[in-house]
This record gives C-alpha cells, sequence and structure tokens, in this order.
C-alpha cells in the first residue's frame, strides 16, 4: 500500500512539472510574424539595440555589387497624435534578398545570425523623417502565400521596441488574399506603391505612427 501511494505520489508531482514546463515555454515562444509587440528580453526579432553610434536619418543598406533592384523607401514617424513629427526614433529593418533567404557572410554577430547583412538603422531626424536605400526582396521560398516583406520595428523614449507589420508592396499578388488575415489596430497603413524615379529607381514611402503598450 505504501509503494501505490508513493507512486501515485511521484505520477503527480511528474504530471505537475510537465504541464509547468508546456506553460513556460508558451510564454516564451516567438510572438506572432505580423504583430506589433513590446520588446522586453530582446527576442530575435529585434535589433535596434545593436544600432552603431551615430546612427543617420538615412542608410544604404546592401554591399556594392548586392544582385536586385534598387529600392528607396523614406518616411515620417509621427507621435500618437498623426500630425507631430517624433525626432530620436531608430528605425530598424532586415529583409530577404532577391532569392528570398536572409543572407549571411559567416561573421554575423547578434540578431544579425537570424536577419543577415541585409539590415540596417536609422534616427528620424527633427522632421521625424527617415529613409533607407536598399534592393527589393523577394518572398520566402518555404511559405506559401507571404508577400515579399521588410521586416520593421522601431524604438524611442518611453516607447520601447515594438516589432511592426512588414512593409508590402502594391503589385505583390500576394498581398490581396494574405492583408485579410491580419488584424491592424490603427496606425498608416504597410502597404505602399512603388514608383520608378528618373534614375530608374524604385521608390516608395511608409509612414509611421508611435503606439504605446501596456505591460
Amino acid at each position: 500500500m505504501i509503494r501505490m501511494k508513493h507512486t501515485a505520489t511521484l505520477c503527480m508531482a511528474a504530471l505537475f512539472l510537465s504541464l509547468n514546463a508546456c506553460s513556460q515555454s508558451t510564454k516564451k515562444q516567438k510572438p506572432d510574424l505580423e504583430t506589433s509587440v513590446p520588446n522586453q528580453e530582446k527576442p530575435s526579432w529585434s535589433g535596434a539595440f545593436e544600432a552603431p553610434a551615430n546612427v543617420s536619418w538615412r542608410t544604404i543598406i546592401p554591399p556594392q555589387g548586392e544582385p536586385g533592384e534598387k529600392l528607396i523607401i523614406s518616411g515620417t514617424v509621427y507621435l500618437p497624435d498623426r500630425r507631430t513629427p517624433a525626432k530620436d526614433v531608430t528605425v530598424y529593418v532586415y529583409h530577404t534578398n532577391n532569392k528570398g533567404v536572409y543572407p549571411k557572410k559567416g561573421n554575423e554577430k547578434g540578431n544579425g545570425k537570424y536577419h543577415g547583412y541585409l539590415r540596417g538603422w536609422m534616427k528620424t531626424d527633427a522632421n521625424g523623417m527617415y529613409e533607407f536605400e536598399t534592393i527589393r526582396p523577394a518572398p520566402y521560398q518555404t511559405h506559401d502565400g507571404e508577400p515579399a516583406h521588410i521586416h520593421y520595428t522601431i524604438e524611442a523614449a518611453d516607447y520601447p521596441e515594438y516589432w511592426l507589420t512588414g512593409l508590402w508592396f502594391s503589385d505583390d499578388p500576394r498581398v490581396t488574399a494574405y492583408k485579410d488575415k491580419i488584424e491592424r489596430d490603427g496606425g498608416f497603413s504597410n502597404i505602399t506603391t512603388l514608383s520608378l524615379d528618373e534614375n530608374n529607381v524604385l521608390r516608395g514611402t511608409r509612414n509611421i505612427m508611435l503606439q504605446r503598450f501596456e505591460d
């Protein structure tokens, strides 16, 4: 009888530990791909904390000779009132190459191990403006239906780093079928319409509204 009680106790303890382990693991799962989430533990999608010193409002991302269509994205970051430009906001972006993969050189550190070398940082100027020059990314090779996109996170004083919905391109046929799956909570559109400038460079715009999140 004692042995049976001891066995039952062990079984209950094992079950408790198993359930507890499951509940802890779910709390550490990566946030949904297209959900804005405050950055508290520098998760794998973050990167603003790795910004180099003396970040400018404008950056050039790809190394010389990177294959792909040249692309320039610019925009303005606003305070929550949607009218007042927000200066000194760190904008971090990263994306795939023209093959749909995150290219790496092998010496990446931090979250560069996940994001590859096609990434960059900007800090908005007094007018809230930012701009980056890069190449147009291709969609993932292994994600059917997901539009090609550029990942964004932003960080500012009193605004811990959080993830924005990726920047999509209006001429991507995947956008129409995919955008209805995304739940948005205000702000500006994440879909840009590209145009060719006089130098045959693709240009697009994305404006951003800062948001606060409760713990």
